[in-house]
């Protein structure tokens, strides 16, 4: 544990004493909670992705953007791809429509204090102040199958003697689903691999980490968190007197978790998915399939095979109305057949007579 610049002080410890807002690091509570709907909410699931204004209590209105302030040319994105590229709009979105208590419910259950809970709709950006131990705790949480073991700094106290005077002896206990705390973390790997923190994947490809960034309001707070397969690893970088940093979570907190890494020896993370989880197919439309796919998700479900064939119905229902929609598919060739005979020229008459039979054998001009 290391909370300040000067770890030799004595004083203040920021990793213990330090509430500060955590930002993006808010966001995987939300999916959390998501994924903890599994018949509502699937890796798959589209959500919206379009501007967006919320009334507030005071009778403002709050309008989150997203970072780069572009929408996808759908109007919606995937829940896996809404966390892994940490996008805001979604996110409110999907928060919104779960309903903020159930949001802060899933907070309380990884640990989060109480008090520092408030159900209003930007706690799902980060507007929550929470010390680097709590934040640790809740992705303790999360990276351990959704078990909580309370942390502590204290292992044990031994007299000069050797007698233990005390032994710490956390004892786990199931916060979350298994099944969704494996989903969102098994996305948290797809941050560092192809998301916002895809710099320190490419650095160490074979870590298979998992990890979030966070940055607050005008770069104020930059957060990461990092896991392998032996460790929960918070960073947070600021300032005392809240002044800007200049930094955003992938080029500051990040950086400082990537030299930490240098000096160890880093174990993999490799997940196991837990009952009832199973990789299953998808097409660019986010439709399950039987076999092949574009890409392959985890999925909370008995019925696997159901799924698929369903995903597959869906799959010929959007083709058939595609084809049905275009102007050019059953009757495609009648236009092309009036548009050949208008382009014929007009069949001549027969004419009467001598004149007209020279004019037939040789033209009429």
């Amino acid at each position: 544990m290391v909370g300040g610049a000067e770890p030799q002080f004595a004083g203040y410890n920021r990793a213990m004493q330090a509430r500060r807002s955590i930002g993006s690091l808010a966001k995987p509570a939300t999916y959390l909670t998501a994924l903890s709907q599994p018949n509502q909410y699937r890796l798959n699931t589209w959500i919206a992705d379009a501007p967006i204004s919320i009334r507030l209590s005071n009778g403002q209105t709050w309008s989150p953007q997203n970072d780069d302030r572009r929408y996808s040319d759908s109007g919606k994105v995937m829940l896996v791809d809404a966390l892994t590229r940490s996008m805001n709009v979604p996110t409110v979105n999907l928060g919104m429509a779960l309903g903020l208590p159930a949001v802060v419910d899933t907070w309380t259950k990884l640990g989060a204090p109480k008090n520092q809970l408030n159900a209003v709709p930007s706690m799902l950006l980060g507007a929550l102040n929470l010390t680097p131990i709590e934040v640790a705790q809740a992705f303790q949480t999360i990276a351990s199958g959704g078990n909580r073991a309370p942390l502590s700094a204290l292992r044990s106290v031994i007299a000069e003697d050797g007698t233990v005077l005390y032994q710490s002896y956390p004892q786990a206990e199931r916060a979350v689903p298994a099944q969704a705390a494996y989903m969102t973390l098994w996305t948290m790997q797809q941050v560092v691999q192809r998301g916002t923190g895809r710099q320190l994947g490419a650095k160490y490809p074979g870590l298979h980490l998992a990890g979030k960034t966070g940055t607050t309001n005008n770069n104020v707070d930059t957060w990461f968190a990092g896991i392998d397969g032996g460790q929960v690893t918070i960073t947070w970088v600021g300032r005392d007197n809240n002044q800007p940093t200049k930094l955003y979570g992938a080029s500051g907190a990040m950086s400082i978790y990537q030299r930490y890494l240098a000096n160890l020896t880093p174990t993999p993370l490799v997940l196991t998915p837990p009952e009832d989880v199973v990789d299953m197919g998808v097409d660019g439309s986010g439709n399950f399939v039987c076999s092949g796919g574009m890409r392959s998700l985890p999925v909370w479900t008995t019925t696997p095979d159901a799924l698929c064939r369903q995903g597959e119905q869906i799959q010929q229902q959007q083709l058939q109305q595609q084809q049905a929609n275009n102007p050019f598919n059953q009757s495609g060739q009648q236009p092309q057949q009036q548009q050949n005979q208008q382009q014929q020229p007009p069949k001549q008459e027969k004419s009467d007579g001598v004149a007209g039979w020279i004019k037939d054998m040789f033209g009429s001009n």
